[in-house]
């Protein structure tokens, strides 16, 4: 992958300009934010610059209201960078969208190849891709375990990211070997899964995939692929492929009358089911 160097527009969202009917819990903007950076979620190990197990931390964003009444649906948020660079940072406009909807968003970060996590695989890339997909996992049940903590509905969490998020993402919500936790759906922003995506099996969590028609960096046919992968095994899935966008696409970029984002938004609405934890 080439190197990324940019990422999402700034969203800004105004309770003033929120709609002048009731707004919609999970769907409209109505909270203000509340953000906690730095939460340590685990270890991973590591052997640059020294051998070590190194800490793994998150960012919480999480609507900032005292009613404690009623569980929120989370989401694990996994920025991209190639696997090379990154920090959880570059996820703060799409989690602060989704707490002010009355989301709890986690911004994770993970073990790079620089780290050069330990692993099987001569190969240093292939070591840091399946330590990301640990340390998402592990995210994951950090955020279960902590539930009651961000009155987090446990049966509600989503996951997604941008290129390397995207890819760690949906390796980690579609592997068949770990078991991991069952995800209300799946967020795939110009990702790829290359031959795993045999993964991919009907009764997996919807998917959704948005890709630039025009990106150089993970080509749009790996998209293709995994649309047509769903497509055969009857996967709950959309797809937004973008004429004459490359790779790092704006979610304030409208299509089909609504922005990326609202899209975003309206597929998690649609796939956050009856909660069992209210």
């Amino acid at each position: 992958m080439r190197l990324i160097s940019k990422f999402f527009l700034v969203f800004s969202v105004a309770l003033s300009q929120a709609p002048l009917r009731a707004a919609t819990l999970f769907k409209d903007p109505q909270f203000k934010v509340k953000v906690t950076r730095n939460v340590r979620y685990g270890t991973g190990e590591v052997r640059q610059p020294n051998a070590a197990k190194g800490g793994l931390f998150l960012d919480v964003y999480e609507p900032e209201t005292a009613d404690s009444s009623w569980k929120r649906p989370a989401m694990i948020a996994i920025h991209g960078g190639g696997f090379l660079f990154g920090d959880k940072s570059e996820m703060t406009n799409i989690c602060r969208e989704l707490a002010a909807r009355g989301y709890v968003c986690f911004s994770i970060n993970y073990r790079l190849v620089p780290d050069d996590p330990p692993g099987t695989s001569l190969d240093p890339y292939t070591r840091a891709v399946m330590a990301a997909v640990a340390d998402a996992q592990h995210a994951t049940q950090w955020v279960e375990h902590s539930a009651a903590t961000y009155h987090v509905d446990e049966s509600r969490v989503f996951i997604g990211g941008s290129s390397a998020g995207a890819v760690t993402s949906m390796l980690l919500a579609y592997n068949p070997e770990i078991h991991p936790p069952h995800f209300r759906a799946v967020a795939d922003m110009w990702g790829t899964m290359g031959p795993r995506v045999s993964w991919i099996r009907k009764g997996g969590p919807p998917l959704l995939i948005i890709h630039g028609k025009e990106d150089e960096t993970i080509t749009v046919s790996a998209a293709e692929q995994i649309d047509a992968r769903a497509r055969q095994v009857g996967l709950d899935h959309e797809t937004f492929l973008i004429d004459g966008m490359g790779h790092s696409l704006p979610l304030n970029l409208e299509v089909g009358g609504e922005t990326l984002l609202q899209h975003l938004i309206d597929f998690f609405y649609k796939h956050l089911g009856s909660s069992t934890r209210m």
